[in-house]
Parts: C-alpha cells; structure tokens; sequence
C-alpha cells in the first residue's frame, strides 16, 4: 500500500515537472530572428568579390560551381559561413540560422569556360532563387565578369565586365553570348530562347 502511494507521489511530481518544462519552452525567443543589416552594399560588394575571386582559379581547375552565404554578426563583421562544392551547372549552399548571425547574401562562380553552357550571365534559376531567399546573390562567371542579383529589384546587374575578376586562360570570348547589362526574368527567359546552345 505504501509502495503505490509512494509511487503516485513520485508520477505526480514527474507530471508536474513536464508541465513546467513545456511551458518553459514554449515561452523560449527563437534561436533565429532576422535583423536589419548594418554592412553598407558597397561593402557586401567588396567582400563578395573578393571571396569569388579566390574561388576562381579553383573552380575553373575542378569545372565546377562554388558557392556560400555571406554573413553579419552584431557589430556588422562580415564572414563566409561555410563553402558548399557544386557540379559542372549548379550548387546549392548551406546555411543555418545562429544567435546573432545574419544572412546578407549568397555568392556562387559559374566553374570553367565551356562551350554547352551560356555561362556569362545569370541563369534564370540564379535569379529566382535570390528573389525566393530574399536575399541578393553575387556571381563570378569564367569570363571574369561580376554580376549582382538585386532580389528586391528582381534584377540581375552587371557590376564589372570582362576580365574584372580572375579569367578561365581556356575563356573565349563568344559574340553570340554577349550579354546585356540588365535582365530581369522576362529577359533571362528571352535570352535562354534565343541564345545559340553552342558560340
């Protein structure tokens, strides 16, 4: 008799310790909540051109795309959180939210110059998946150009042409590839019709 009271007494305790637990955690902040960025665009641009120029020479020896998220802490630092390895046309990068960390852009390289892919301007996929992420992309492409994704503008921007950053010594340069200074979807879509697969 005593045994089971002594062990009701001790489940009723159990059960109140779990009710405070879950209460506890559902009054818990979120590990993550977004914050205003403090880093001027001028010097996201910098930084993200810096970094894919030292991915460059990697990316056009291994024929393929790197790709990371730039980040801000607290005092506005900003860091690469990591570098995800890709295959010859895509990459997908992976972040994790952290106290006191901010995602301000991604950056990816377009790997080595080839002639199956019309790889001087963003692809259409480039474009929607900044505008999806919400966050603007940067982009380094074997010709040496550097672009910008504005995903508020829904634009994708040519910063420097040919040869502003680190050129594939295998580049040459296509006519029919020219591309334009801006596109925004619209013109993404024309370009993939309208572009010769091959220069």
């Amino acid at each position: 008799m005593n045994l089971s009271r002594t062990n009701a007494i001790i489940l009723a305790i159990c059960a109140l310790a779990w009710v405070l637990v879950v209460v506890r955690i559902a009054q818990h902040e979120p590990v993550y909540e977004p914050r205003e960025i403090v880093s001027a665009r001028d010097d996201v641009q910098r930084y993200a051109r810096q970094q894919l120029n030292d991915l460059q020479r990697r990316s056009f020896h291994e024929s393929r795309e790197f790709c990371g998220v730039i980040v801000e802490d607290e005092l506005g630092n900003l860091s690469t959180m990591s570098v995800s390895e890709g295959d010859i046309a895509s990459c997908q990068y992976e972040y994790e939210g952290r106290v006191g960390i901010t995602p301000v852009a991604s950056f990816h390289t377009h790997g080595g110059a080839s002639i199956r892919f019309d790889d001087e301007a963003p692809s259409l996929q480039d474009l929607q998946s900044d505008i999806a992420s919400r966050m603007d992309g940067y982009l380094a492409t074997p010709g040496g150009r550097f672009w910008r994704i504005d995903w508020q503008s829904q634009t994708a921007n040519l910063i420097c042409d040919e040869g502003c950053l680190l050129q594939d010594p295998d580049y040459t340069p296509c006519p029919a590839h020219e591309p334009a200074g801006q596109y925004d979807i619209k013109r993404l879509q024309k370009r993939f019709r309208d572009t010769p697969s091959r220069c």
